[in-house]
């Protein structure tokens, strides 16, 4: 409970007077911030006592208490409330017969309660009120709001602890399904807002490792203190065992820990791999990044894919990362260090260096005024890195600068025009290995750039878009460019038709200005976008891609949706060609290599209610191409009023058989334990904005 009554009677310190009158109201000074409505509220200055009742309501902030009566002795900071006592703190209510709170000690007691923290509901005989926190008594947690005979759950404890609305601790736990114990626990955490399941496990078979089992159990400490273990068995390999963890030092720091090993019990080889990645701060501007990621051998990934809870966690690489940055409201500065490491082919367990960056340093000043605020802008980029790769096996610095002025002008009111030039300089002190002539040399090669936008809404129903670009090389030709010099002459745009909700279609292509060819054709491919909703029940897009170059379809994506109004049943019906030997600029083969096959997928799904709570949903993926099933999935859903559980059954050719589980709070819906870049920052409320070119890998 956060400081409920923190100076919630400050205003009685002032003189009241006798207030006898029916709807008695009063306001206080806007430095209280303290309103008091009652149907009477009378002060008895000798006696130091302030009396409230009927239809009580004290407002201080975003704290309200609302009573039948309540009695405030200013000599002991003693506050007294009665009847129907309800007490909101943010999204926190507390509900209660009678209230007893000192204003000095912050310390109380209430009788009696029942208290909400979404999506928990906390019930207890006796509450005890402290600074920070309330002790709850013979206490029940649930989320269930049915009544007690009806209930699906609950968790019975001797004491429960809630502190400061985040998390609570609950000692001497027994866990009830309806009237049953089914579980005791000695000890008992859970944050009020955590969205993570309890726990999960699935099954499958793959050729290496057999029918396997894997189990997933998360664990809490604090909000900021959190992780995971896994304990996998493997029929052919035998016990796999891992662990994530996650923490928070302080407000500006906080790391994740992950390792996964095997004894393989027919090659008797221990195989693992390991991650270590965090992000420190020490203001909202200046902030850094270490990872380490550690893969026992380069075939770990391949071999225990299905083990992995979080694709990134699995790598092949190597890789020791250490970066700052500092961002300003005008300009961001990166350095970063860089070390990778890719696997010998002849030797999955050895490692060899394949790139180090000693270090990499980017500068970015965000466009500023040259002239006018309003008129012609200018930004600089400058990067320089001193860099291993194994291609070279030597050290090359690399120097880049570049320097744009741009321009942004809105006309008609409906029509937005943006251009851009810059001029981009890179040097670098020695040739790459096998280069004697072009951009990969000694030396320093030249280059400007354009780019012009136009944006136009014609109409409440027509927009387009334009886009130009131009890339051309000053000097150090390589002998693939172009005599003059461009590598980039290519015109992009679109028009989009849109009539509400009911229908959008858009066109777009691009015109390549330096495609050579006897016919001289310039398009590049034509992509067709088609969205209709005729009703809510009813929807259906089709995408096309075709290839101008190619005088071919590229690929092309139908999907017909259709459900009942009250969603008791869904039918969804798409299909899916794709040709591989087409891309938007021409054929790929080009004649080279056999043709690849073409392939067109129809894949049907059936979603159906059955009963009150339960819902079937099937998934059909079928091959036309080679005439077989490729892939289904099957899942059994049941609605248990605040939790929801699902049983499923799924087979691909990637993953095979799998049999999964999960059980959710509804209110809390479950998500694979995970803490990325993103996740990080928000955490530690690092802003990490206007990153640009090579500063992105900073982030």
């Amino acid at each position: 409970m956060k400081n409920q009554f923190k100076n919630l009677f400050l205003f009685f310190t002032f003189l009241f007077l006798s207030i006898p009158c029916a709807w008695a109201q009063v306001a206080f000074s806007p430095t209280s911030q303290v309103h008091l409505q009652a149907d009477t509220i009378e002060y008895l200055k000798e006696q130091d006592l302030v009396m409230a009742k009927g239809q009580v309501h004290l407002q201080q902030g975003s704290d309200h208490l609302y009573a039948d009566t309540l009695r405030y002795d200013t000599a002991s900071q003693d506050v007294q409330a009665n009847g129907h006592v309800v007490f909101q703190d943010g999204a926190q209510t507390i509900e209660t017969e009678s209230l007893i709170y000192n204003l000095k000690t912050k310390k109380g007691k209430a009788f009696n309660i029942k208290t909400t923290a979404p999506p928990w509901i906390t019930t207890g005989d006796e509450v005890d009120i402290e600074e920070n926190k309330i002790v709850i008594k013979n206490g029940i947690a649930t989320t269930c709001d049915y009544s007690p005979a009806y209930r699906h759950y609950h968790l019975q404890t001797d004491k429960i602890t809630i502190y400061s609305n985040d998390y609570l601790v609950a000692e001497n736990v027994v866990f009830y399904i309806g009237k049953v114990p089914v579980f005791y626990f000695p000890f008992f955490v859970k944050a009020i807002h955590d969205v993570r399941t309890p726990f999960s496990f699935q099954t499958g078979s793959t050729a290496y490792l057999g029918n396997y089992l894997l189990l997933t159990n998360n664990y809490l400490f604090t909000p900021t203190n959190y992780g995971a273990l896994y304990t996998d068995y493997f029929s052919k390999k035998g016990i796999g065992v891992g662990f994530r963890h996650e923490f928070a030092l302080n407000d500006y720091s906080a790391f994740s820990l992950y390792g996964y090993g095997i004894q393989e019990k027919d090659t008797n080889q221990f195989r693992w791999e390991s991650r270590l990645r965090g992000l420190w701060a020490i203001s909202s501007s200046f902030q850094g990044r270490v990872e380490a990621d550690l893969p026992g051998d380069g075939y770990f990934s391949q071999d225990y894919s299905v083990a992995r809870r979080d694709p990134s966690l699995v790598s092949t690489v190597k890789e020791y990362d250490i970066s700052t940055t500092l961002t300003r409201q005008q300009y961001t500065l990166g350095l970063l260090y860089r070390r990778q490491e890719t696997v010998d082919p002849a030797n999955s367990y050895h490692f060899q260096e394949s790139l180090e960056n000693l270090p990499q340093i980017n500068f970015s000043l965000f466009p500023l005024p040259l002239i006018d605020k309003n008129f012609i802008k200018y930004d600089v980029t400058l990067n320089a890195d001193h860099t291993y790769t194994i291609a070279n096996n030597f050290y090359v610095s690399h120097l880049t600068g570049d320097f744009g002025l741009s321009e942004s002008k809105v006309f008609l009111k409906t029509q937005t025009f943006y251009s851009r030039i810059d001029l981009n300089e890179t040097y670098q002190d020695v040739s790459d290995q096998g280069v004697t002539q072009g951009a990969g040399s000694a030396g320093s090669t030249n280059n400007v750039n354009v780019s012009s936008t136009w944006a136009g809404r014609w109409s409440e129903f027509f927009t387009t878009n334009a886009t130009y670009g131009l890339s051309k090389k000053l000097n150090n030709l390589l002998p693939t460019d172009h005599a003059d010099g461009i590598t980039s002459n290519l015109l992009s745009a679109y028009m989009e038709f849109t009539a509400g909700s009911l229908m959008r279609a858009r066109t777009s292509t691009s015109y390549d200005f330096t495609v050579q060819g006897p016919d001289g054709a310039k398009l590049n491919y034509l992509n067709q976008q088609f969205y209709f909703t005729p009703l809510p029940q009813f929807d259906y897009l089709a995408i096309i891609d075709y290839s101008v170059q190619a005088n071919a379809i590229k690929d092309f994506n139908s999907v017909l949706d259709y459900k009942s109004t009250k969603d008791l049943w869904r039918f969804r019906l798409s299909g899916n060609y794709v040709d591989p030997n087409v891309s938007n600029t021409g054929d790929i083969n080009q004649g080279l290599i056999p043709p690849l096959t073409p392939t067109f997928e129809i894949s049907g799904e059936v979603d159906l209610a059955l009963f009150t709570n339960y819902r079937i949903s099937a998934l059909e993926t079928y091959d036309c191409t080679n005439a077989k099933f490729e892939s289904r999935s099957v899942s059994l859903y049941r609605d248990l009023h605040d939790w929801e559980a699902q049983l499923g059954y799924s087979s691909d050719p990637v993953n095979g058989e799998q049999l999964f589980f999960t059980l959710n709070l509804k209110a809390l819906p479950g998500r694979p334990l995970s803490v990325s870049d993103q996740q990080l920052q928000n955490l530690n409320g690092i802003r990490n904005q206007g990153l640009t070119g090579s500063a992105a890998q900073f982030q």
